[in-house]
Parts: C-alpha cells; sequence; structure tokens
C-alpha cells in the first residue's frame, strides 16, 4: 500500500522551534531549530516511500517483514519518525534517526536509535509485567462484573499496573549536555503531569541518543506517516513540532547547556 506526503511542508507549517520546553533548573525556555532536517526528514520519507519497511538499510532480499509498514502502522492510524542533525567532535555532521513506539512494540532496528528504557528491563521486567496484567484482564472478562472475585480482581490488576508504572518511571533514565541524569518523574517540568508514553517520542529519544555519544544536535525535525485516511486528525507526510503533552515537560530539562555545549 502507497503512502505518499501529501504536499511538501513549508516553514509556516511551524515556527523556528521544531522542538521546545521550559526548564525548572534555569528558569529559561529551550529550543532547537528545524533548519536542515526538514530536508533530511524528506529523505527519510523518500526512503520509506520508496521502500514501505523500516529496515531499508538492508538489501531486499535480507529485509525482515516485521519491519513492512504495513505491518508496523495499522491502516487508518500513523507513526511519527524524527531526524535529528549533529556534530560530532571534528565537527562532521551525523544524522540520528527516530520512530515513537510501534503498536507491535519493535524497539531496535539498525539505523534507528535505541528507546530509553534499558532492554534489561524491558524485557525481564516490563513484558512480563504486562503479559501479568493482560491475564488478569482476560479472566475478569469472564466474570461477572458484580461479583466478588471479579472486585477482587480488579483490585489486584490495579496495584500491579501502578507498581509496573513506578517501576518504568524510575528506570527511564533522561540526559542533558549539562551532564545530568534523572528519572521520569525528576526530568519532567514540575508541575507537570506525568503521563503515559513519555520517553517514547521521536525527540527525547533522539536528544539522548546525542548526548550518550557526544554529538552536539543542530536541528530537528519530526514529521508523521499513517496509512489510509486517518483517524486521528494528523496528515501523512506533514511536519509537526514536539507534541505538548509528552514530549514538552522533557525538553526544557533535556536542551538545557546545549548552548553553553
Amino acid at each position: 500500500m502507497t503512502i505518499s506526503p501529501q504536499r511538501s511542508p513549508d516553514p509556516s507549517d511551524f515556527g523556528a522551534s521544531a522542538c521546545f520546553g521550559d526548564c525548572a533548573d534555569c528558569g529559561r525556555r529551550h529550543d532547537l531549530p528545524a533548519g536542515n532536517a526538514r530536508a533530511l526528514a524528506l529523505d527519510l520519507m523518500r526512503e520509506l516511500e520508496t521502500t514501505q519497511r523500516l529496515d531499508f538499510r538492508v538489501p531486499e532480499s535480507e529485509a525482515d517483514p516485521r519491519y513492512s509498514l504495513a505491518n508496523v502502522i495499522r491502516p487508518g492510524y500513523g507513526n511519527m519518525f524524527g531526524v535529528l542533525e549533529c556534530q560530532n567532535a571534528e565537527g562532521e555532521s551525523v544524522v540520528l534517526r527516530a520512530f515513537s513506539s510501534l503498536w507491535e512494540g519493535i524497539r531496535d532496528i539498525d539505523g534507528w536509535v535505541l528507546p530509553l528504557l534499558d532492554a534489561v528491563v524491558h524485557d525481564e521486567i516490563i513484558l512480563p509485567g504486562q503479559a501479568e496484567i493482560k491475564e488478569m484482564t482476560s479472566q475478569m472478562n469472564d466474570l461477572p462484573s458484580d461479583s466478588t472475585e471479579y472486585r477482587d480482581l480488579k483490585a489486584v490488576r490495579r496495584e500491579t499496573s501502578q507498581s509496573l508504572w513506578a517501576k518504568m518511571r524510575a528506570a527511564y533514565r533522561f540526559r542533558n549536555s549539562r551532564g545530568a541524569e534523572r528519572s521520569l518523574d525528576d526530568a519532567v517540568l514540575p508541575g507537570m503531569s506525568v503521563v503515559s508514553g513519555m520517553g517514547e517520542c521521536c525527540a527525547p529519544k533522539l536528544l539522548n541518543h546525542a548526548v550518550l555519544h557526544g554529538l552536539r544536535p543542530i536541528s530537528i525535525a519530526e514529521f508523521y506517516w499513517g496509512i489510509g485516511p486517518q483517524k486521528r486528525g494528523r496528515v501523512s507526510g506533514e511536519f509537526y513540532a514536539s507534541c505538548e503533552a509528552r514530549c514538552q515537560p522533557l525538553l526544557g530539562y533535556m536542551l538545557c547547556g546545549l548552548d553553553e555545549a
């Protein structure tokens, strides 16, 4: 199935700052422009359009069916993709690419930055915990909703879910150019809600990877890519600034120190 950009993006689609956030540490708003990352993102769109898969860096004969866009993006829905232009210590250009969390749970593909959540934590704590919650939900579906067994199981499921969410928040490690490292609770701008999905979007993944590898971010662009008529109001191939609920409360801290690096 072909999924093409509706039109070439225009700079007026969003402001000069493609991602930004307020920082409690220094009391300033930090931002990163779209700059050349917009053109680099268009190159990525063309790769996705041509190959129809996320592992476009390998020959088609070696492509993994799990990474086809038809598999990881459901019809009527889409996913965010991001490109971060960086410089290394030698002043050379480095381009990083990221996708927001996929519904198939795919995390690690060559050519894309890794998630913030450690693989061991994800595989040994998060996945078993999610499976346990899913099993309890299945059991509840077979019980009368007014039964004691249903209410007791619902309470256990709630406690299990809350415990798992607390472990996830503690396991996330967000870094910035000042050399700071914080958990999700400590990285979020004070007064802002800590919501599910924080840390799974493109901008935090890209910025965290850059810091870990000694790269200086220069510009960033994020775009939406979908299959078929979209149900959530976004347009395939359009550029969007980093999201207000999940990203902006983190980006002030994550961008802090970049203008001094």
